[in-house]
């Protein structure tokens, strides 16, 4: 392969990830009354680090599917935890416990003709019946992390990202957007106060 065609296909394998990394919609929330500055180590949650629920009949094994992603999510929850200061305990007592979930399931986008219109008189427009214009139903993968005061039993963070599923990527690509979507929202943890 010719110098050009490596830089050409570097660039396309660079934008190809912004774009996938860009669908990852990334949410999170927190409990204003509890002090993050006082939590110092975590451990998994006791019940299991996670598990997986699949929203469909799809044929996918929630089981399969935990074994496949647990390797993934779990050192890179352990590695944005460490850049946060966090320590992983050895043994109980932590200060704070984590788990994660992952949905799979299906997702709709839907419009309708005059959605965007806003509904004044001085338009002149009449009154639009509700016609979906455009409607698109594919998969969708949220994963779901959460950080619970592991003293009082109570959840003080949690976030999620979510991402349209494409079953055509490679196990490598699915595994850096999960570390992806990981890593961005670890970014807001600990809520500053």
């Amino acid at each position: 392969m010719n110098p050009r065609a490596r830089v050409v296909l570097a660039m396309c394998v660079v934008l190809e990830a912004g774009v996938a990394g860009a669908r990852i919609k990334i949410k999170t929330d927190y409990d204003k009354t509890f002090d993050f500055s006082r939590a110092r180590s975590y451990t998994w949650h006791p019940d299991g680090a996670g598990e997986v629920k699949v929203l469909q009949l799809s044929g996918d094994n929630p089981v399969e599917l935990r074994a496949k992603f647990e390797p993934v999510i779990v050192p890179a929850v352990e590695e944005a935890l460490a850049r946060r200061g966090l320590t992983k305990a050895a043994m109980p007592p932590a200060d704070l416990h984590v788990s994660y979930y992952v949905l799979i399931g299906p997702n709709v986008a839907a419009q309708t003709m005059g959605q965007f219109v806003r509904p004044v008189p001085e338009w002149g427009l009449p009154p639009f019946a509700p016609a979906t214009q455009s409607l698109e139903i594919y998969e969708q993968g949220t994963l779901i992390l959460d950080v619970a005061d592991a003293a009082a039993d109570r959840m003080i963070w949690r976030g999620s990202a979510r991402a349209e599923i494409d079953r055509q990527n490679s196990a490598a690509v699915r595994a850096e957007r999960i570390r992806t979507a990981v890593r961005d929202m670890l970014k807001k943890f600990p809520a500053k106060r």
